[in-house]
């Protein structure tokens, strides 16, 4: 959220993003003038009738003041932009039913692809079973719903948020059966790999797949391979994470899931373009795309064409690059559920070619939206860390 946005939007705030405050300020058990003393300290200055109207959703804070109260409650202040983002999935809550069909519906929209649409009912169902009386059926629900909501967050990018429910769910670690277990470390296995802590994501995943394989989780199994899968290619280790991938999509097809399916074969086909066999691995995605298309899955069609376009510049044929990144940009961008990591790694591409073109013009505006993008991005991953070492690089040689 900008300083701009702040300032138009003074007349009305966001009740999601003061409801969150709120929880902030009630898990430290802080009062209001507590927090303008920690605010105070932090070099800042929000009274608690400020606070108060910020918790209440009439106005927003400016991005100063979401700074001071990011230090107060030590979290990034991305989360507060992540927080009104979600806002955009709102209408997507179901408008009634019983928690457990909420989950379901949230389960169907994850294996559906839907991912805005899961969150919306996890969150939905959260918050019916919070007002649940405690019982272990409740508890293990309340566990269940927090772990798929974290998964679901996770997927959409906001790391910090993911984090925060998970680390309410881990809290019962020990009192889950080995189904949620392997559910709750799979998520965070997932949560490291984003942050690019490989040894712990594959430490987490291995410790999950002791549980899914002891119950004959085939489901949890094929995700669990293909996070495990995803560790050793981001190590440069293309040969093993095919077999392990494969694996996956073996286990995806037992159990029905054509999305995961599909999104394993991308990964495939990328391996192959890593391992230089760059014409195997076009051919792979562009089944791949295919299938996305024929299933109506317009996120992994996006990540499909990004993925052709990196093929493509690796053949230096930025004509096909560049339609390719178009064409992903195009379904990436959309305003309901934007995938800043693609539209990243797009604008990435753009702005090498029209370096490696001398065309200061195009490679102005590909920096600009690199620079606009990366403030909100979480996850670690290639493109963003050339990115940061390039302007870390102009910083120190001015």
């Amino acid at each position: 959220m900008d300083e701009a946005h702040a300032t138009t939007s003074n007349l009305k705030g966001s009740v999601r993003l003061g409801n969150y405050l709120r929880k902030l300020r009630a898990g430290y058990g802080y009062s209001l003038r507590r927090v303008e003393e920690r605010a105070r300290a932090e070099g800042g200055e929000i009274d608690n009738s400020q606070l108060s109207r910020y918790e209440k959703g009439i106005c927003y804070p400016s991005f100063d003041k979401l700074r001071v109260l990011a230090g107060v409650f030590n979290i990034p202040v991305q989360a507060f932009s992540d927080v009104v983002d979600l806002e955009a999935y709102e209408d997507l809550k179901p408008g009634g039913g019983d928690a457990a069909t909420i989950l379901e519906a949230g389960h169907a929209a994850m294996r559906a692809g839907e991912l805005g649409k899961a969150f919306a009912c996890y969150e939905k169902a959260l918050d019916l079973l919070q007002d649940c009386e405690p019982g272990t059926e409740r508890d293990e629900s309340l566990v269940r719903a927090r772990i798929s909501l974290a998964t679901a967050l996770g997927r959409l990018g906001k790391i910090s948020l993911a984090e925060r429910e998970l680390r309410h769910a881990l809290r019962r670690l020990d009192h889950m059966n080995p189904s949620l277990k392997a559910q709750a470390l799979l998520c965070l296995a997932n949560l490291h790999a984003d942050q690019g802590d490989l040894f712990l994501a594959e430490l987490e995943a291995d410790r999950a797949q002791v549980y899914a394989r002891g119950e004959g989780l085939d489901l949890m199994t094929a995700r669990i391979l293909h996070t495990l899968a995803r560790v050793l290619a981001e190590r440069g280790q293309e040969g093993p994470a095919i077999e392990r991938y494969r694996e996956a999509a073996e286990h995806y097809e037992k159990s029905g899931d054509r999305y995961e399916a599909t999104r394993v074969r991308i990964n495939v086909g990328v391996c192959y373009v890593s391992m230089r066999k760059t014409r195997e691995g076009i051919r792979l995605l562009r089944v791949a795309l295919d299938e996305a298309r024929a299933s109506g899955h317009r996120r992994l069609e996006a990540h499909a064409w990004t993925s052709l376009g990196e093929a493509y510049f690796r053949l230096h044929d930025t004509r096909r690059a560049r339609t390719c990144f178009a064409e992903s940009s195009a379904i990436a961008g959309s305003e309901r559920e934007p995938q800043n990591d693609l539209l990243f790694v797009n604008a990435f591409y753009e702005w090498k070619m029209a370096r490696e073109e001398e065309a200061p013009t195009k490679e102005k505006i590909a920096f600009g939206r690199l620079k606009a993008l990366r403030s909100g991005l979480e996850k670690r991953f290639p493109e963003v860390e050339a990115f940061d070492a390039y302007v870390e690089r102009g910083r120190s040689d001015a």
